[in-house]
This record gives C-alpha cells, structure tokens and sequence, in this order.
C-alpha cells in the first residue's frame, strides 16, 4: 500500500515522527484543516503570520507538501471548514495541488465526501480540473438532478 492510501495525519506521522508538538506548523496547520478543526486553522495561522499579514492571507497562503488548507478539508472536512475557507478566507475553489493536480473538489470526489462536494459545486459549479474531469462532471450533474 502507498503513502497516498494512508490518511493525511498518517502519512505526517511516517514522515515527521508521531510527536505532533515536533512537526513544522504548516504541517500542524493542513492537519488541522483535514480533521476539520477551524479553531486548529485559525490559531496555527495566528502562529505562521510572523509578517502581519493577517489571518486570512496567511490561511490562503500556507501550503504543505503541494497541498493548502482546501486540499486538505477534502477526506474528512466538515462544511463550516469549507464555509470558513471559501467564504471568509475567499480561497481559490479551482486551484490544484501540486502533487497530484487535484483541485479541491477532486479531493472531495476522491475520498467520498459527498457534502464537500455539494458544496463546492454549488459554491463554483464548473470547479473541474483535468484529472477526473469525466467522473467530477457526472457527480456534477446526479447533484444537479439531471441524471441518476
């Protein structure tokens, strides 16, 4: 089984040790956004904002490993991570990861998270990237009701 099989906090642990008080803060801060945790996101960001940009720049900013905050919410975020991302932190719903590619929404389609994806469709309905674009396009259009 690959590293991209395990869970996001599993592969951090492979890699940077199972003491989370050890890990980079960026990693603490996408771990936070994959479990859901907005308070988590808000007060890493706080600790990542050493130029005073502000906790919303420093959300849109922060990325780990080729993923940033949205990326991450995909396996497990709960929608008012999604809202707070999208809505208050205005983060871009069709940006790739630089790993695999992924837009937000993919990452949502790829581990099964029906209400992420609702909501980032209805949020951009044409959130497609080129990667599942096929499959992305047929949950667009079962949500949509146009096929079943």
């Amino acid at each position: 089984m690959g590293t991209r099989a395990l869970p996001l906090p599993c592969q951090f642990e492979l890699l940077l040790g199972e003491d989370r008080d050890r890990w980079l803060p960026e990693a603490r801060f996408i771990e936070a956004a994959h479990r859901g945790d907005v308070r988590g996101i808000k007060e890493i960001a706080k600790e990542l904002d050493v130029h005073g940009h502000g906790i919303p720049v420093t959300v849109a900013s922060t990325s780990y490993m080729g993923m940033n905050a949205l990326h991450a919410a995909g396996s497990r975020g709960r929608l008012p991570t999604y809202e707070y991302l999208v809505e208050e932190v205005k983060m871009d719903i069709n940006k790739p990861d630089t790993s695999q590619d992924y837009s937000p929404v993919e990452h949502a389609v790829t581990y099964g998270n029906l209400p992420a994806v609702r909501y980032l469709l209805i949020k951009a309905p044409m959130c497609i990237n080129n990667v599942q674009e096929t499959s992305v396009f047929f949950i667009q259009l079962q949500l949509m009701g146009i096929v079943k």
